[in-house]
Parts: C-alpha cells; structure tokens; sequence
C-alpha cells in the first residue's frame, strides 16, 4: 500500500461505509462527537483510539502524549479534557501546574492529564526530562526518599505514562517532547458547529456504559492486540521512526478493531491521514534544519565554507533564512563542528572551516534528503531518525 504524504493535506475519500454498530471504536467515536468539535472529522476516530489504547498499555513500548493546544481561550480544551478525564484508564484527574514529585509518583497505571502547560512548562526543566522520557517503557528517573524513620534510600520510579498535555499556543512544548506527542488543534467553533453542553452528572449512566464497553473490549482483545503489536504495519514505513514508535500502539487497536470490517481499506486510509495530521512531518522542520539546510545550498559550488558565526549568518540570510550569529553556533555545535583558527586576507580569527564532504553527510543523514554534490542539490531517499 503507498500513499504520498504530500498529498494528504488536501485529502479526499468516498464516503466511508459505516463501521459495525458494535464496534466499541465506534461507540467512543460517537460520544466525542456530541460534545467536542474538530475540524478534521478523522480525528475522532484517532482520539478514540488513544483513549482504548489507555487501557492496553502494558502491553506496548511507547506511548503517545496527546498534546492540545489552541490559539486562545474559549476553543474547547476544557471540554475535551472533561471527557477524556472520564473515558481514560485510570485518569490522575486535570492537574495544572503539577510538581515533579507529581509526575513521577502518580505516572505508574494512571493516564495523566496536564492542563495549563504553557504556565510552567517554560520553567519547570525537570518535569521536562520526565517527560521526554516517560513516552517509553524503559524511562525511569531515580529518586531519594526518606522512610518513616528519617532513612534516605536511593529509589527507582517508573515515569511511564499515557499523558494529555495542553495550553494556549501551538509551540508552548520544548521540541523534544512536542516530538512525542499527537498535535490535536482546537478552535473556536461558530453556531452551526455548536455541540451538546457537557454535564458530567447528567451524562453519568451514558459515561458509565462506554467505559464498561471499552474496559470489556480491552479484556476481551488484550491479546490480540498485543500479538498485533509485535507485527509490523507497512503503512508506517513512510513516516519517520518516532512516528512509527508512538503510532504503533494505536494502528495495533485499530487493526484488531476493525479486522472484520469490509470498509477496513478505506477507513485505513482515513487513520493514516489523521497521523499525518497530528504528527505534521511534512511541513515542520526545526530552526537549525532551516541554518543547516541555507548552508548545504550555499556550499554546493564550493569545496568549503570557512566563516565566522556572524559571516555564515550572512551566508544564511542570503538563502533567506534569517539568523543570527549565536542561532548558527548553536545549530553547527549541535552537529559536532567546532571553530578553529583560520586566517582569511591577514585576519586571524576562530571560523568554522565546512567541507562540503562533512555538509553532504550531515544533509543525509538529519535533513531527510540533500545531499550537495558539485553545483547542485540533489535528492535521495535517506532516513532519519
């Protein structure tokens, strides 16, 4: 099967024939669509696959965040967070501002709901590290603790968790951790958008029924999906592998959900738009790819660049990306190069000497594609991590 990303943006299908009444992904589907609205109509399905998936997670290596995120109040995050809270295993409840103690002591079989990320995020750097290591089964961070007595021990704490984390503004995560997440963008609905009013009481014996569905459901196929799980899904392949490690769970609920389903190869198709759209890979690209990328096109008529930070900005700005000198120290030192003392026209000075050799590996290797040789760029199909 292959399907070129690049089109998915504009992606179009038949209608879709109708899944089984039956089918527990269905029934969640069917209940998000009563009180949250989203724009994209394939991410309900995506959505209520993450929330199943909550409650199989033992049974998988990766996990990934939800994150969600608007461009200001009043666009429905706190509607979906309501309902998560009550459709995901084992909810550790809406926290804001949580402490590190938090987030390690309460992420072991719960699923963690962080709202209010763009508050302390920006400054809470240890919540960071547990965060960015807490999508994988083997993160852990080592902790002392003091027992009743007064006695410090050295203790383990697993910080492996499903978690939701959401804010106003789409880029309020640190890259590495937006990394292991499923972007989901809420907006400000008009009136022919408007949905039911969210009650938590009044929707109790509605609630109480998908959860015995989905915990029903988990049981009945916990097996099947974790024999799934070890499979590989070639529909994957062409995205890059954090993608494929944290889409891995999900597409292993959607297969062993939908297996029986004559619409599968549709519905299928409408599962991998839905990754392309929370993950986004086409369109993002980091501030130093676009540094490193303005200096691949610059040396691909020479044999070096050799510049100071400051003189390579200006290469860059002539590629039309405009940095500054400690953007591109930043992105050259990130990537292993260092200056050394060269002397350009009598004046000694620490520059970065860039082979086009040294450029035309990196390119490979963490651009995704260019590799400069001669006077032009060309394109390969070389995968990054």
């Amino acid at each position: 099967m292959s399907v070129v990303l690049a089109s998915l943006p504009a992606f179009s299908l038949a209608p879709v024939a109708p899944a089984s009444p039956e089918n527990v992904v269905e029934h969640v589907v069917a209940f998000l669509k009563r009180f949250v609205f989203l724009k994209q109509p394939s991410m309900y399905r995506l959505l209520a696959l993450w929330i199943i998936h909550t409650y199989l997670i033992d049974e998988f290596d990766y996990t990934p965040y939800l994150f969600v995120h608007s461009p200001e109040r009043g666009c429905g995050k706190t509607c979906l967070l309501s309902v998560l809270d009550l459709l995901v295993h084992k909810s550790s409840g809406i926290t804001a501002s949580p402490t590190e103690a938090v987030l390690f002591r309460s992420a072991h079989g719960h699923t963690q709901i962080l709202d209010e990320a763009d508050t302390y995020l920006p400054r809470l750097e240890s919540a960071r590290g547990i965060l960015n290591a807490g999508y994988y089964r083997q993160g852990k961070v080592q902790r002392v603790d003091k027992d009743d007595k007064g006695k410090m021990t050295l203790g383990e704490f697993s910080v492996f968790a499903a978690r939701v984390i959401a804010g106003i503004g789409s880029h309020i995560l640190p890259v590495a951790t937006r990394d292991r997440t499923f972007s989901i963008e809420m907006t400000r609905q008009i009136k022919s958008e408007k949905r039911e009013r969210f009650r938590v009481r009044r929707l109790k014996p509605d609630v109480d029924a998908i959860v015995k569905s989905i915990e029903g459901w988990a049981k009945g196929h916990k097996g099947a999906v974790a024999a799934r799980y070890t499979r590989t899904f070639p529909y994957l392949d062409q995205f890059q592998d954090r993608t494929i490690d944290i889409s891995e769970p999900v597409a292993a609920v959607f297969e062993v959900a939908y297996a029986d389903d004559p619409a599968l190869p549709n519905i299928r198709l409408e599962f991998i738009h839905s990754i392309s759209l929370v993950r986004n890979e086409q369109t993002e690209e980091s501030f130093d790819h676009r540094i490193l990328g303005a200096l691949v096109q610059a040396a691909a008529a020479k044999e070096e660049l050799i510049g100071s930070a400051s003189e390579l900005a200006a290469v860059c700005s002539r590629q039309s990306v405009l940095c500054t000198e400690f953007d591109v120290s930043r992105a050259l030192r990130q990537y292993g190069f260092e200056t050394k003392s060269v002397r350009v026209e009598g004046d000694p000075r620490k520059r970065y000497v860039l082979t086009r050799e040294a450029l035309s590996e990196l390119s490979g290797r963490y651009l995704g594609s260019s590799v400069v040789t001669g006077a032009s760029v060309e394109t390969t199909g070389a995968t990054t991590c």
